[in-house]
């Protein structure tokens, strides 16, 4: 059959399955026209109109809340229909609210920042900014009294005119829940096995930061973080050499030997997570009953109580509830893997065009084989690091590494956008197969949250470049295509 080609508004070429930075594929798009590159502006009235559409959001007891997708942080360049469009801001739109299309449409209006924070059960605005997935667990499982959104826009109502800018905020909170009256069912789940370098320190394996526990109700409800319910959570102290060894045994101390409480290269060991019940409490109750006679309702990742000898259960006493304790298995990396160092970066690396092809190394800088990255072709990156010889890599996918002598880098922010715009009539074609994206740039030369899936063919009304001399193929108002392996263009 033959493939129509369509417009998308959608965001350098990554691999699905490996990416580090997630990219939302729009695998269909409706048909919209090209439009020209002119800037429109808005007016102060619309402006009011728009920001006046969100109000501060309060969730039913239980209710499915919405989850974002938006990037948090400053210097951004949002568009206002993007932004409003999450799922999360768009419920917080008022009845029948003033809808502003010519604030909204236009293409000088921005949203500059996305910062959020978590609110306590007493109000209170913490100060720590929260990341994207930090925003959702904290409202998915509706801990603490909520999250505020704090957004900044700007906007100009003339091409002479100064660009007026603000801060909004709206506080997404929940209904009180109501004490839990009994527990009939628990769901644990948590991460096992997890990663650490070589050489680092046992004590940051104890922190509460390094738990990703979970303990669910029969409705689903979040009991970890509900004092009510559970009165702590511990990771312990001590490590043994088997799995064996810290299931359900009487030894407490451990037996694994740790020099100078550093984890030793190339090892694996396991460590005790426990839950405590708050006294007298419904979960209390449900585990010393499930204690003595299990009935099926309580699993630990998926698997009945009565199939392993994780999440074993413990009577409490006379101060104390009941209690679970889970194993969770440690795995060591390499000492080549510990001897580089490793920060966080967000960016853009572009290979070049001395080859046809470039090879990756993971995380113990071994090749890996069956994979590369084509000549002249951009990929996100999230991590630069370097070791003692002066070798540096940045990261463009989960344990895939790049040498840096291969690729360009270019923060984001600091490009100098596109140029050297010409008018053409023509279509590009996504040649990979199936699985590949293509991430879009926008204007400025920036990489944006939206890509193209391939295979698939977009008509090209615009083609520029950039500083670096790469080629751009506009399918879309504010959103190219860079040239390069997996791109044809006709």
């Amino acid at each position: 059959m033959k493939k129509s080609i369509k417009y998308a508004g959608i965001a350098a070429a990554t691999l699905l399955a490996v990416a580090p930075v997630a990219a939302p594929v729009v695998s269909s798009a409706s048909e919209t026209t090209v439009q020209a590159a002119d800037a429109s502006y808005t007016n102060n009235t619309d402006a009011n109109a728009w920001l006046g559409q969100f109000a501060d959001k309060t969730f039913a007891t239980g209710a499915d809340i919405p989850t974002t997708s938006l990037t948090t942080g400053n210097n951004l360049s949002l568009s206002a229909a993007t932004f409003a469009g999450d799922p999360l801001i768009a419920s917080s739109k008022v009845s029948n609210p003033v809808e502003s299309n010519s604030f909204a449409g236009a293409t000088d209006t921005k949203i500059t920042s996305v910062q959020a924070y978590a609110i306590d059960e007493n109000g209170n605005v913490a100060s720590n900014a929260m990341s994207t997935s930090d925003i959702n667990t904290r409202l998915s499982n509706q801990l603490g009294g909520g999250v505020q959104i704090q957004f900044g826009y700007s906007y100009k109502t003339s091409s002479d005119a100064a660009a007026v800018t603000g801060t909004k905020t709206i506080n997404f909170k929940y209904a009180k829940a109501a004490a839990t009256t009994s527990v009939t069912k628990a769901a644990a789940t948590y991460t096992t096995p997890i990663s650490v370098e070589a050489g680092s320190k046992a004590a940051n394996t104890q922190l509460q930061s390094s738990l990703n526990l979970s303990l669910k109700d029969q409705n689903a409800k979040e009991l970890v973080g509900n004092t009510d319910e559970v009165a702590s959570v511990t990771p312990t102290a001590n490590y043994f050499k088997t799995l064996k060894g810290a299931e359900n045994s009487t030894n407490t101390t451990g037996d694994a030997v740790l020099t100078d409480g550093l984890f030793k290269a190339n090892t694996t060991y396991y460590q005790r997570v426990t839950l405590t019940s708050t006294k007298s409490s419904a979960l209390d109750n449900y585990l010393t009953a499930q204690e003595s006679n299990a009935d099926g309702s309580y699993t630990i990742n998926g698997v009945s109580y009565a199939n392993t000898n994780n999440g074993y259960i413990a009577a409490g006493d006379t101060n104390n509830g009941a209690s679970v304790t889970f194993v969770r298995e440690i795995n060591v990396g390499s000492t080549e893997a510990a001897g580089w160092t490793t920060s966080d970066i967000d960016g853009v690396v572009t290979t070049k065009s001395d080859n046809s092809f470039y090879t990756l190394k993971n995380d113990d800088n071994v090749t890996v084989s069956n994979r590369g990255l084509g000549a002249n072709t951009a990929w996100l990156t999230d991590k630069v690091r370097t070791n003692a010889n002066g070798d540096k890599q940045y990261r463009v996918a989960t344990g895939e590494w790049i040498d840096a002598n291969n690729v360009t880098y270019a923060k984001k922010g600091e490009n100098t956008g596109l140029q050297n715009i010409k008018t053409v009539s023509g279509v590009a074609t996504l040649t990979k197969s199936k699985g590949y994206v293509m991430t879009l740039f926008g204007d400025n030369g920036e990489a944006r949250n939206l890509s193209l899936a391939s295979p698939s063919a977009w008509r090209v009304d615009r083609t520029a470049t950039d500083a670096n001399g790469n080629t751009y193929y506009r399918v879309a108002t504010n959103q190219w295509l860079q040239a390069g392996e997996g791109v044809s263009y006709k």
